[in-house]
């Protein structure tokens, strides 16, 4: 009897407790984020997005549009400027952009974004102290439904 109750108990656990999150999956690149600030084959509703920069695994991303163009950024902060972690380091990202009226991105051509990073000043005033110039047509948007 009570090898009956523990295998209905682990039946019963093994049907409510909630599947793990999808994993995630190339599903386009940066360039190919249309205006609406989505991927036409993977819309937002449906879909979340990731881009994997200076991290091994993709990290959660926003796009967001705001009077003049588009920007891509992490939404949770990591680890920047930390070549020296004794000396400080600060909590920032990554964050691409195009469209927008920065002088920066008018240079940037044929689908590629201009990149930046981000961090958060003493005063949590998000800094943008440069990038590595225009990139993006090539680099990979990942997707896990939601």
């Amino acid at each position: 009897m009570k090898n009956l109750r523990l295998a209905l108990l682990a039946a019963t656990l093994l049907t409510t407790v909630p599947a793990s999150a999808a994993g995630w999956f190339v599903c386009g690149n940066l360039s190919q984020i249309g205006w609406s600030c989505q991927l036409s084959s993977y819309p937002n509703t449906q879909y979340e997005y990731g881009v994997a920069y200076n991290t091994s695994e993709p990290l959660v991303v926003s796009c967001s549009y705001w009077n003049y163009g588009m920007r891509v950024y992490n939404q949770l902060p990591y680890m920047v400027h930390s070549d020296n972690p004794q000396s400080g380091s600060r909590w920032g990202g990554f964050l691409f952009y195009t469209g927008t009226l920065a002088a920066d991105d008018d240079t940037c051509s044929g689908g590629t974004w201009r990149h930046s990073y981000w961090h958060l000043d003493p005063n949590n005033i998000v800094t943008a102290p440069g990038g590595n110039g225009c990139l993006g047509s090539n680099l990979p948007i990942y997707c896990r439904a939601r």
